[in-house]
């Protein structure tokens, strides 16, 4: 199978640190794990590259996250990009993939643009955007000249879209080994300073090795819906969930139990609600599973009072140890890269 991917992206991004889009490039890096020199990057999307980040590691630096997790880490291949107009013209590729950059989330003139010239020679079942916004608004029209992947999806376009989501590199992904903290240090924003300042006063990890150790040796992991604390259709999805799976952690996920089905469809969401049922686990947020109460939510604000432990004499380490595990199988088989690709693909060809 021959993919050119595409971005749709204005061309004053490409060349400095605002190309960065998570599910543009994480997307990317799968592919190209399993297709190798057939996924085409249309632009040499120079952030993923292991060359680059040795020749300017202060740029990578300056990527989004810190460009931790997912950028600089692919290997220089011999990519034809050559004559790629001559190519969509013969029909060269067999899908063309058109991810919208997150900047461009609204200009539906410039997408409308990249999906006509595609269907010039290719047929809408060929052609897939990707749609990485944050927000569950889906153009109906935009949506319906093509197949269309949407991460924050909601029920009422589930007839004309598919769900996608983030995910992480399986490379980056940690043994398991013996965890000293009950919570993680890091305790995620639900908002912006001052109302989440201590929240940002946890944000101290500049090196990726020290990120990924701190979650690593945490038994639970605080994670939340990125921003939008009051709209429940949105906001989901966050890289930081991928990195506690990566990491070895269990995800202490805030408000889990109101995410719609079809958002974050390929997470472990009913695991995390099982997680923050096991005895003897006290999480520091403002609420905790009471069982006499049906439908209660467990941590039903992402406002963390206090860092949360575990009482060892409730606390049922085999329950938990279990858990992680079934956790770390369901991470491997559904939420690295190359899985989520694997997924795309097999979604493109069930046209």
């Amino acid at each position: 199978m021959k993919i050119l991917y595409l971005p749709v992206i204005h061309p004053s991004s490409i060349h400095n640190t605002a190309i960065a889009d998570y599910q543009t490039d994480t997307l990317f890096y799968g592919l190209r794990k399993l297709l190798g020199e057939d996924a085409v990057d249309g632009y040499r999307m120079w952030h993923m590259y292991k060359k680059d980040k040795e020749k300017m590691p202060e740029a990578f630096g300056n990527l989004w996250g810190k460009g931790f997790s997912c950028y600089g880490l692919l290997e220089e291949q011999k990519i034809d990009r050559d004559d790629i107009e001559a190519k969509l013209e013969n029909r060269f590729y067999d899908y063309i993939v058109l991810p919208i950059h997150h900047s461009e989330n609204q200009n539906h003139g410039l997408i409308n643009a990249y999906i006509s010239t595609a269907l010039e020679n290719y047929s809408p079942s060929e052609v897939a955007l990707v749609d990485g916004w944050d927000r569950s608004e889906i153009n109906t029209e935009i949506a319906s000249r093509c197949r269309y992947f949407k991460r924050e999806l909601i029920e009422k376009y589930k007839n004309i879209a598919a769900p996608i989501s983030f995910s992480i590199p399986k490379e980056k992904t940690l043994e398991l080994g013996d965890q000293e903290f009950d919570f993680s240090p890091l305790i995620p924003a639900f908002s912006t300073p001052p109302e989440a300042a201590k929240h940002f006063e946890t944000y101290i990890y500049e090196e990726e090795d020290d990120y990924y150790s701190m979650y690593s040796k945490s038994r639970f992991s605080y994670t939340c819906k990125k921003g939008r604390h009051g709209e429940m259709n949105e906001g989901w999805d966050a890289l930081r969930h991928y990195e506690i799976l990566a990491s070895g952690s269990v995800p202490f996920f805030t408000d889990i139990e109101k995410c719609p089905p079809l958002c974050l469809e390929r997470f472990p969401k009913e695991l995390c609600v099982r997680a923050k049922k096991i005895k003897g686990v006290y999480p520091g947020t403002k609420s905790r599973y009471n069982p006499s109460q049906l439908g209660t939510y467990i941590g039903s604000s992402t406002e963390i009072d206090s860092t949360g432990h575990i009482d060892e004499n409730e606390f049922d380490s085999q329950e938990y140890e279990d858990l992680r595990n079934e956790v770390r199988v369901h991470f491997l088989k559904n939420n690295t890269c190359e899985q989520t690709a694997k997924y795309f693909i097999d979604r493109l060809r069930d046209s």
